[in-house]
Parts: C-alpha cells; structure tokens; sequence
C-alpha cells in the first residue's frame, strides 16, 4: 500500500515498535523522569511523558529500525489494520494514549467527563483512565473519587470556602496498585507518586481546585467548575480500585478490564512466545526489570520505563528477558 500524502510505501516490514517520548513541563513536575527511567528529560519540571501519542499537538515520531523518524500518523495512514488491527477502524483515528506521570506535587482536583457528554459538548471523546502505581514515596497518597455522604451541595459550599479537602477522598499508594479514574471520578496524585496512565486519546479535563498555586506568570491556572459539576459522581469512593493488585505474583495477570480498553500485567522470564493474531495492536510499557521483543532474528530492547507498540498484523514473536509488562489492548466501542 502507498500513500502519496506521505510518500513512502508500506512494503517495508512492520516489526515492535518504539517512539520518542514527548516532554510536558508542568507546574507539579520535576526531575523524576530522568532520575528513575533515565529518560533525557529537557527541563527541571517536566510533569508527563506522553510514551505513544496520536494526536496534532503531540505526535509520537519511532525511534528505533527502518521506520526511524515516522510519525504514528503516517504509518497509521500507510498500514491501516496491518497496524491497527482488523477490529479497530481506521477511520476513528488511535484509540489509546500512554504517559508516564511524575508527581512532583499534588495534582490539581480534576474530573474527567464521559464519551456522551464530551461529544455533545466538546466534540471530543470522554476520557477514562487507568493508573499503574511505579514508584511511591512511603506515606504518598492520591486523591480518588469522594467521601461518603458528600452531595452536590456539600460540595459546592466547601469548595465556595475552602474546605474541598474536607470532601474527597484519600488513599495511600504504594508501587503495584492500580487505580481507574473512571468518567466522573474526581482524583489527584499526590506529591511523590510516579504512575502509567492507560488511557483513551482524550486531554479533556475539568480542573476543579488546583491549591491557590500560581503559574510562572503569577497568575491563577483556569478551573472548569460549572462542567465539571455537570459530570462528578457523587456516590462516594469508587468501588473498583482500591489496591486492585500489589506486586504481580502471576505470569499473567488481568488488572482491569473496561467498556475501551483492557490492561494486563505479563511477567516475563526468560522466553514468551507469543502470537499478533491481527485484530488489534497492544501498547506495552515495562513496570519492572529488563527485557526485549524477539522479532524475525532482530532483538529490541526494553528496560524499565521503555514502552513500545505491538502492530495487528506481525504475526509471531516473543518477549524475553526478567521483566514485567503492562500491556494495554483496545476494544472497539
């Protein structure tokens, strides 16, 4: 297949993929990034690391083999379900999006709104998301979802005076535990947590409270309330979560499943055979140790941090080395 839009044929092999991370500087952020991963962070508070990304602000370029310097778009563009998958359509564009979060400071208060609402009012899908605890600080804790018994009102009068933190939630955290934020979740890291975050190609948040910080220009970051109100789920701690999984004691383990996606964790040593049989790419990223993708006689490695991309269509190949995975695959909706 050929696209003259971007002028390179697609007659060259797809194989395991791996981009460049994109950089977020962040008021919350800092040097975490490099210091854990050694990723080649650019600046002293970079917040994100958008690992595999399809979007016009933020496209992920491949940093590895013959398809060096490639943008997601083009290849998705030149390969279609080869890369996608026979069950995701192509003309819905990527479905997924994976980042690494360093939290430096507390986050702001912040919601996500779901599919329906995001596509009437926005235009834009809803966002859902799934965090995989890396790294925690001892004593680190996340804010998720709401205490119970708070009603919209509550809400509304202690956040008119201040008093948000009487309302939500907190749960400490420790590396293994895995959290989805769900639409309508209200949530926050914490200062010292590290996480992966899985989730759909959405960057639609409602900032409710963000701590009377200043930017770098001294000047109030913008808050979402009247939306965010429309969406927050007001029936107390989320259910699902919680500690879902602390250390991954199986070679396969599934850690969430949802209406866009699933996650898995796939505990590698030595040799996995395994089989793209097809129907949908997976989007992996090692949670622990070092390892790689054995490919047609080629080895790409992986290492703690690392992410990387399994296209549809490659058929076998093999993950090796004394590793855990994390590995994301989308479901059509």
């Amino acid at each position: 297949m050929f696209d003259p839009k971007y002028g390179f044929s697609s007659r060259i092999g797809l194989y395991p993929l791996k981009f460049d991370p994109l950089f977020m500087e962040r008021i919350w952020g800092g040097t975490g990034l490099g210091e854990e991963f050694g990723k080649k962070i650019p600046k002293a508070k970079i917040g994100e690391s958008w690992e595999i990304s399809c979007r016009q602000d933020a496209m992920s370029i491949v940093s590895e083999g013959p398809l060096t310097g490639r943008t997601l778009e083009e290849l998705i563009a030149g390969y279609g379900p080869e890369l996608l998958g026979t069950e995701i359509p192509v003309e819905r564009g990527f479905p997924l999006l994976l980042k690494i979060l360093d939290a430096q400071d507390v986050l702001s208060v912040q919601v996500h709104p779901g599919d329906e609402f995001a596509a009437q009012y926005e235009h834009s899908l809803g966002k859902t998301e799934v965090w995989y605890v890396l790294k925690a600080k001892p004593g680190a804790r996340i804010i998720y979802g709401l205490k119970s018994g708070i009603t919209r009102q509550r809400f509304v009068e202690a956040l008119s005076e201040g008093r948000l933190a009487e309302c939500l939630n907190e749960v400490e955290v420790r590396p293994g535990d895995v959290y989805p934020v769900t639409a309508g979740v209200v949530h926050a890291l914490g200062a010292g947590v590290i996480v992966a975050e899985f989730q759909q190609n959405s960057d639609l948040t409602y900032r409710v409270y963000d701590w009377q910080r200043l930017d770098d220009r001294g000047n109030p970051r913008p808050l979402h309330i009247d939306r965010a109100l429309q969406v927050i789920n007001f029936s107390g701690p989320p259910t699902q979560g919680k500690s879902v999984v602390a250390g991954i004691d199986q070679e396969r383990q599934l850690l969430y499943r949802g209406q866009h996606f699933s996650l898995e964790a796939f505990k590698v040593s030595g040799e996995e055979s395994m089989l793209s049989t097809g129907k949908h790419f997976v989007l992996g990223l090692v949670s622990q140790g070092k390892g790689g993708i054995s490919y047609q006689g080629e080895r790409y490695k992986v290492n703690y941090g690392d992410s990387f991309m399994i296209p549809a269509g490659i058929g076998e190949y093999s993950f090796y080395g004394d590793c855990t995975l994390l590995l994301c695959t989308p479901k059509v909706v």
